[in-house]
């Protein structure tokens, strides 16, 4: 893997030996929390947020606890340093671009609870962070208890290749080499992610075709009377229905040959769809589908 090392390294201008490679981003995130959680150990999340943290939580025995942000999700620096003066966590999760709502969480608060509460582990999954130019990877040198995770499932278009990366700072590497399993990545995988990683031209292609297209339906549901829409700065979009019952909206999208998901069993997210963003003349047929799912009679909760 060191060819690849290289090439992220030079991408996100860390050191070779601060990246861990794994089988997916969720293996590794799994290792976070084998390694500082488990047992009497508390995680800390901000909902509505990524499921995956705290189901790996449990998984390594730890304990969830869960600070409710709600709808719109802005995450305030009184609300984060109360949670966190609250619970005493082992490790705190931001999700920045945050999944499923799309935004992102102040840097600068996260940095802040890294310097106040220097012996709790700071994860933070920058799983879209290409989408919205922006990353805490250049300041994380000054915070030893940070580490962050990336992934090739995202803008590098590469979900079934299964392909994460942590970046973790030189005083932790020992912990997790220590705990990652061996030859956890084949060779064939990591030359095929070496040359996904060196192609930056498509890389800046998706970007753009993103940002066009995300405004493009963000504009198209906006005009829907029926549901609040929530501004991303990722590949998919957060609505909630003002009325009616996500899984028969759903099921009417299904019905126009469109597949979005339905989040509104997601912690704080009652009422809730998200859709991703695909190529134009996918995104064509989900903007056509609106006119015809939401002139349906809305069945009553």
């Amino acid at each position: 893997g060191d060819e690849l090392r290289d090439v992220l390294s030079a991408r996100w201008g860390t050191r070779p030996d601060q990246l861990i490679l794994g089988n997916g981003s969720n293996e590794l995130l799994l290792q976070v929390f084998l390694v500082f959680g488990g047992h009497g150990r508390k995680t800390l999340l901000f909902h509505p947020t990524y499921t995956m943290h705290g189901r790996l939580t449990v998984l390594a025995g730890g304990t969830v606890v869960e600070e409710m942000v709600g709808l719109p999700y802005e995450l305030t620096k009184e609300r984060a340093f109360a949670a966190m003066a609250k619970a005493r966590p082992e490790i705190v999760v931001f999700t920045t671009p945050n999944n499923p709502t799309g935004n992102m969480i102040d840097g600068d608060l996260i940095l802040e609870i890294a310097e106040r509460y220097p012996e709790t582990l700071v994860l933070v999954d920058e799983a879209y962070s290409d989408f919205a130019g922006k990353t805490l990877v250049p300041r994380m040198d000054a915070y030893p208890n940070m580490v962050i995770s990336k992934t090739f499932s995202k803008v590098l278009a590469a979900a079934g290749l299964r392909v994460g990366v942590l970046i973790v700072h030189p005083e932790l590497i020992n912990y997790f080499t220590a705990a990652a399993l061996p030859y956890n990545v084949s060779t064939l995988t990591l030359a095929v992610a070496t040359r996904i990683a060196r192609d930056e031209a498509s890389v800046q292609r998706r970007l753009a075709l993103a940002a066009k297209e995300r405004e493009r339906v963000y504009s198209a549901l906006r005009r829907i009377s029926a549901v609040d829409v929530f501004p991303s700065v990722t590949n998919f979009i957060l609505f909630r229905l003002r009325e009616g019952k996500p899984a028969d909206v759903h099921a009417r999208f299904l019905e126009q040959s469109v597949l979005i998901r339905d989040i509104s069993m997601w912690p704080g997210c009652q009422g809730c769809l998200r859709a991703s963003l695909g190529t134009p003349p996918e995104n064509d047929r989900f903007i056509a589908a609106l006119d015809a799912v939401f002139a349906a009679p809305a069945v009553p909760r």
